[in-house]
């Protein structure tokens, strides 16, 4: 069995060594990406320390399935004094992710190609690999292509004193600090990553991060010991709905004394008393947030089961806030955001409208003009169906898939897989059940889904059913 592995990130780490460490059946297996990336991905290259995984870290594996303490094992050999920290940066995990890769490829089944796979044609059980003047004929095919590129929502790219993506943030150092005024599009985490890399750096400029929302994920409160009762009640209920998760939610909530109806009032603060109401209560913070994440995983369960208009209803009403809490960062970070908002340095702008450029940049709100002399966009992907395959959002294999109906868009958003094995579902050929795809482009069917140990947990059950639906088909 010939079977290729495109991107050699998160996923792509973690399909190669489960093919190695326990699929018994012969293969061959061929895994692709830039130098750059093999064995980092997106997020954990090298870059300034300052950047921070916001989880922690004695929750980091890459083998969730084998040994949950696998990273704290690696840091006791190789960096002791890191155990003494809640949070790790991104770039010394990905050092970790990095090590593992380079063990794997070892294994003689595996050879790893430094190049970008530009196109894949679908015959029959074979796909071709398109790679620069040749193409390579496989079995089985998974798509480990992570995170988008962002998305230039305000078709800023090429415009000077733009940077359209901002990881390494380390490439920019220099740009970064000689500004005198810094614009952050955006109010994720990459947007924070950027804050936090200007504070280290002891940026002394303005900083103006503007958003459409105008919110920031939660601040990760203190590990919560409690136990969770209505993911069985949600399991049990004869037609799944939505309304069932929020009801779990607000009952659990109840129960330890706390108003979900907080979580909207703090978004309807400012960033600055919302960011100081979180610090003075990290436990009831961790309460909440542990809640959530307990029962968004019954969610991702039973999501497929709910009506086409709920799934439209929380994609459209509740995942924003929902992610604000299954992805939170550290206290740590907010106090330092908080530093920086106390000082007049840092502005938060919400409900951005336009931007343009006239030797500066100049973004409106609903209210007012601000000013900046860089702007570093830290929007994200934007996953809308309708978009995927635009030119300034879409990678080009994503683009070619699309384009010649292999890949089929969600309305919903995304890419349309099936559940649990992540088959993909071509408008051209029908069910893929030898191609997979993993990571945010199935965030509509695998529902929230950021985060390692969440994308690396799926794999076992979507190989084992694969190389089962192969045996039975002989």
């Amino acid at each position: 069995m010939k079977v290729a592995i495109i991107g050699a990130g998160m996923a792509g780490i973690g399909t190669m060594r489960y093919y190695i460490d326990h699929v018994e059946v012969p293969f061959e297996l061929y895994i692709y990406d830039t130098k750059r990336d093999a064995g980092v991905g997106y997020p954990f290259g090298p870059d300034d320390k300052a950047l921070l995984l916001n989880q922690r870290l004695r929750k980091m594996t890459l083998a969730p399935w084998d040994d949950k303490e696998e990273y704290i094992k690696y840091l006791e050999r190789k960096r002791p004094e890191s155990l003494e920290k809640e949070f790790i940066s991104r770039a010394e995990f990905g050092e970790y992710t990095n090590d593992v890769f380079n063990q794997y490829i070892e294994d003689p089944r595996v050879t790893f190609i430094p190049e970008i796979v530009s196109d894949i044609t679908v015959d029959g059980d074979s796909f071709t690999l398109h790679i620069e003047d040749r193409q390579e004929v496989f079995d089985v095919v998974h798509l480990c292509i992570g995170q988008l590129p962002q998305t230039d929502f305000y078709d800023l790219k090429g415009t000077d004193a733009f940077i359209s993506t901002p990881f390494p943030i380390n490439a920019y150092k220099d740009q970064l600090l000689r500004s005198d005024s810094v614009g952050i599009i955006g109010s994720s985490l990459t947007a924070i990553d950027i804050m936090m890399f200007l504070y280290t750096n002891q940026y002394n400029g303005k900083i103006l991060a503007a958003s459409r929302s105008g919110v920031l994920p939660f601040i990760r409160g203190s590990e919560a010991d409690i136990t969770i009762t209505k993911d069985s009640w949600m399991q049990e209920q004869e037609t799944p709905s939505i309304s069932h998760f929020m009801e779990a939610i607000e009952d659990e909530l109840n129960a330890l004394g706390i108003d979900f109806n907080l979580v909207y009032e703090l978004n309807d603060m400012s960033v600055e008393e919302s960011l100081k109401w979180q610090l003075q209560n990290i436990e009831t913070m961790g309460k909440i947030e542990t809640v959530v994440t307990t029962l968004t995983v019954t969610l991702r369960k039973l999501w497929n089961q709910y009506p086409q208009h709920d799934r439209e209803y929380f994609m459209k009403e509740l995942k924003s806030l929902i992610m604000q809490l299954e992805g939170p960062f550290p206290m740590e970070t907010a106090e330092k955001l908080v530093e920086m908002i106390e000082k007049n340095q840092l502005l938060f702008v919400s409900h951005l409208s336009d931007i343009e450029y006239r030797d500066t940049f100049i973004l409106r709100d609903d209210k007012s003009t601000y000013n900046t002399e860089l702007l570093v966009n830290a929007t994200g992907p934007n996953m809308n169906g309708e978009h995927l395959a635009d030119t300034n959002n879409a990678s080009g294999l994503v683009k070619q898939l699309i384009d010649r109906r292999i890949f089929t868009r969600d309305e919903l958003g995304g890419i349309l897989v099936t559940y649990p094995e992540f088959s993909v579902i071509s408008q051209a050929h029908g069910v893929l059940s030898r191609m997979k795809l993993y990571g945010n482009l199935i965030s509509s069917t695998h529902v929230i889904n950021s985060g390692v140990n969440l994308i690396l947990s799926q794999i076992p059950q979507t190989i084992d059913t694969m190389l089962e639906s192969i045996k039975n088909k002989k």
